[in-house]
């Protein structure tokens, strides 16, 4: 401290001996001057240098906290997506069911119908006391109908049913050039081995609506038959036995159950019922469980035809 106060003197005393002897002096303060800026640079870079850099323990807690938020991130990026092809799954199954039920429904409303064929009849199948109604028979003539006061050809019917062999689709089947003329609806076994005759045969036209449909056995044994998850069912009002009390006189002409009372003295209005379910299996995401442990989704749709039934 002294020596500094004692260099701060000294330059006081050499500023005004440079004031009054001219340049000479000046160049000597300039000279001094320099010497005590190296003086106060090199106290300067004698001062311990600020301690830098990070030790062990805190690059591996600084790892550890980095690790665990990449860890986190991975998580939800990994469930959002599978979050996104869970979704995606319900979305295409969603829209195969759309699909089909629209086509469905399109054929239901054109269906052509008469006192012999009520347009749509459903064609079921027992094994072993169960009932499988998965085959509806629509009435559908691409034109005018060669018959359409009496009974169909089977080149004019539209089959929809589960594809034999692979009860995971959902077909539509028509047999184009059978011009064959279909039994009456009440002769059961001859419906049941046409059309099963009809499903197999190579000449038959399929068009597959679904691939999606749910397969379930028969039988609780191993290696039972699959069969397609989707079921039809059709009410007539009036019905059939309904008609047949009226032609026997059992029943008046006005006491029949019209639909929405419509009827006059010589016609009344029937309607043919559709109601229609199906089961789909959304796809699995990837990565996930498999198909056969999604859940299935039901859909449901219903479609109607309305024709004249006449008194005489």
């Amino acid at each position: 401290m002294f020596r500094r106060c004692n260099e701060d003197i000294l330059l006081s005393t050499w500023e005004g001996s440079a004031r009054r002897k001219g340049r000479g002096a000046m160049s000597t303060l300039a000279v001094d001057r320099h010497m005590s800026g190296n003086h106060d640079h090199r106290r300067r870079t004698e001062m311990p240098p600020h301690p830098h850099g990070m030790t062990l323990l805190e690059l591996l807690f600084a790892m550890t906290i980095l690790a665990m938020v990449v860890g986190t991130l991975a998580g939800l990026a990994h469930t959002a997506e599978q979050s996104f092809e869970y979704c995606e799954g319900y979305g295409i199954a969603t829209q195969h069911a759309q699909v089909a039920l629209d086509r469905i429904t399109r054929t239901i409303y054109g269906a052509a119908a008469n006192e012999q064929f009520p347009g749509c009849i459903v064609v079921a199948e027992t094994i072993n006391s169960w009932r499988y109604s998965d085959t509806l028979v629509v009435w559908h003539p691409s034109g005018v109908a060669a018959n359409p006061s009496g009974l169909p050809q089977y080149c004019e019917l539209v089959i929809y049913c589960p594809r034999p062999n692979y009860p995971n689709q959902l077909v539509e089947i028509t047999a184009p050039g059978d011009t064959r003329t279909v039994p009456a609806v009440t002769d059961t076994a001859t419906w049941l081995s046409q059309i099963a005759a009809i499903k197999t045969n190579s000449q038959s036209k399929i068009v597959t609506l679904t691939s999606l449909l749910r397969s379930c056995p028969i039988a609780s044994t191993n290696g039972s038959a699959l069969r397609g998850a989707v079921r039809f069912e059709t009410r007539l009002r009036p019905s059939q036995d309904d008609w047949n009390n009226f032609k026997n006189n059992s029943v008046n002409w006005k006491d029949l159950p019209w639909v929405q009372g419509f009827y006059g003295w010589q016609m009344g209005q029937r309607q043919v019922w559709v109601r229609m379910e199906m089961q789909l299996i959304p796809q699995a995401p990837n990565g996930s469980a498999n198909a056969a442990n999604q859940v299935p989704v039901p859909f449901f749709g219903s479609a109607s035809v309305y024709y004249q039934m006449h008194r005489q």
